[in-house]
């Protein structure tokens, strides 16, 4: 390897060719051929320093990896590595510690088993986001343990290619998660309190409408979602067994603005049979959070043959199902957020469904 080569050899002779060059001046009919071996004395030389200062810092690979493996092993933190699938494929010594199995086992698992069922779902997310984001990701949750309850942990992840071309793998660290006390549970305190505001003023709204529920009642209640929640708010309605764009609320443009800038009325015109996620809530009845609006199709595209997340610049969205207590669904929410808000959380889902829940009984009085 380059590593090994004995660069004092090297030194050693081209110093003595130099003094040969120096020996052979009394000839004038050689000044001409000096003059070129000094030349290409030079250039050994350099090529000589450059050689030896690319192969000083690399050492041997072989050493890297042992070192490497050892560091991984000691990190003072439960570390693991997945594939692509979420499998586990390599932890350390406090990784095992904490799943209390040894690493033959753990391997060749879904990491996902491990984390408690509140949580999974929200993990899975964040993996995918990190697979096919490369940005780095964080979740608090619990991991199961066979010793015991464990403390709440941040997941921390991270998307790494271990050679050129190759699949990715995600580094998962685990560490304690650190509530910082009182300004945590004021935010979250100020969170609840928020969410009671919004399902107050929506359960106002909704008794205070005329027996008969129309187009106006949901307006209003789109609006207030639009208002207090995302940026855009889309009702759609089963109607014979197909979906009907019932309302729309949101930001709405002007003649004056350019081509292409977002209004409602994009939404509005678009046919929700075509929306991949309505279709998809109506036929199960379950809500979707972290919707892939990466794909084409997920909420159907727009006139201008424009996939309709770009024009919109929509950057998350959540739906649930409109339903009373009959089974089946009524109608589908949607709610849209452009990339300066913060991604929908569990928490808002839950606020979501439970409005979905007090819609669908306004809609059926």
């Amino acid at each position: 390897m380059a590593s090994h080569l004995d660069f004092t050899a090297i030194r050693k002779d081209l110093d003595a060719f130099a003094g040969r060059i120096n020996a052979m001046r009394a000839a004038p009919t050689l000044k001409a051929a000096l003059l070129e071996l000094e030349n290409a004395e030079e250039e050994l030389r350099v090529c000589s320093e450059e050689v030896e200062r690319l192969a000083l810092p690399c050492g041997d690979t072989d050493l890297q990896l042992e070192l490497m493996s050892r560091a991984f092993q000691e990190l003072p933190s439960p570390a693991f590595v997945l594939d692509d699938s979420g499998v586990i494929r390599g932890l350390n010594r406090r990784g095992t510690g904490l799943l209390g199995v040894t690493a033959v086992r753990a391997v060749g698992r879904p990491f996902a088993v491990f984390v408690e069922q509140p949580w999974r779902t929200t993990f899975r997310c964040e993996l995918a986001d990190v697979l096919s984001e490369g940005r780095p990701g964080s979740v608090v949750g619990r991991v199961g343990s066979r010793t015991g309850c464990t403390p709440p942990l941040e997941l921390r992840l991270a998307r790494i290619f271990p050679h050129p071309g190759e699949r990715p793998v995600v580094l998962v660290t685990l560490d304690v998660f650190a509530n910082h006390g009182g300004h945590h549970d004021l935010m979250a305190e100020a969170a609840q309190l928020r969410r009671l505001d919004i399902m107050g003023r929506m359960t106002r709204l909704l008794l205070s409408a005329p027996a008969v529920s129309g187009p106006e009642m949901l307006g209003d209640a789109a609006a207030l979602l639009a208002a207090e929640c995302c940026d855009f708010a889309v009702i759609d309605l089963l109607r014979g067994g197909v979906l009907r764009r019932a309302v729309v609320a949101g930001p709405v443009g002007t003649p004056e603005e350019p081509d292409g800038v977002v209004t409602c009325r994009a939404l509005e015109r678009l046919d929700p049979d075509g929306s991949l996620v309505a279709q998809t809530i109506v036929e199960t009845g379950e809500s979707m959070l972290h919707i892939p609006l990466r794909e084409e199709g997920v909420l159907g595209r727009s006139q201008t043959g424009c996939p309709l997340p770009k024009e919109l610049n929509a950057a998350f969205a959540v739906g649930v199902a409109l339903r009373d207590e009959t089974p089946g669904p009524l109608g589908v929410l949607l709610l849209v957020r452009k990339p300066d808000r913060p991604a929908f959380t569990l928490t808002d889902l839950a606020l979501y469904e439970e409005l979905g829940v007090h819609i669908g009984l306004a809609l059926k009085r």
